[in-house]
């Protein structure tokens, strides 16, 4: 069953959503070559199958091919700057302001991503993890620890893949200083 608009091909997750990066993060950051770095390094560690067993189970959600380009479009300003253009004048509606999201470039492939706060998600203290129930029936469907947390913590947003489907969940979490 064909679910992309007017029967074109499925679109593919934005070099934005690969790297868990926000646009708009990424344009006023102080260093974003460095920002930029962190988040390709994150994303190659998140998506390595040798890297977490959990994770090796499920099918990663990139490969080092989508990673890479991602990398290399995103730190080249010139090619950044086609992309986004390129991002905006898309067919997509969400980014002709049919879904009153003009704007975000990355919001183009945002299909099956619910935004939470931290303080939503459950808690287990014996495992030291944050998990939500998946639509998909996962009861842990989404879950993560305090290091992916502290991975994220530059953007205070963190991008966390159903183990069992294809839906997404972004975090957003404050970081407090000690």
């Amino acid at each position: 069953m064909d679910s992309s608009p007017q029967g074109s091909l499925p679109l593919l997750p934005s070099h934005y959503v690969v790297l868990a990066i926000s646009p708009t993060l990424l344009t006023s950051a102080a260093n974003p070559t460095s920002l930029l770095k962190q988040a390709y390094h994150r994303a190659l560690l998140h998506n390595h199958p040798d890297k977490d067993r959990k994770r090796a189970e499920a099918a990663c959600a990139y490969t080092i091919d989508q990673i890479s380009a991602a990398y290399r479009t995103l730190s080249d300003p010139t090619a950044r700057s086609a992309y986004d253009a390129a991002l905006r004048l898309s067919n997509n509606p969400a980014v002709i302001g049919g879904s009153g999201i003009e704007g975000d470039p990355d919001a183009v492939f945002r299909t099956g991503v619910e935004s939470v706060d931290l303080d939503d998600l459950n808690y287990d203290e014996n495992s030291a993890t944050w998990s939500r129930t998946c639509r998909c029936g996962n009861e842990k469907g989404f879950t993560f620890g305090e290091l992916d947390l502290e991975e994220a913590s530059e953007v205070s947003e963190l991008v966390v893949g159903c183990s069992d489907c294809s839906l997404w969940l972004r975090v957003y979490f404050a970081v407090l200083e000690a």
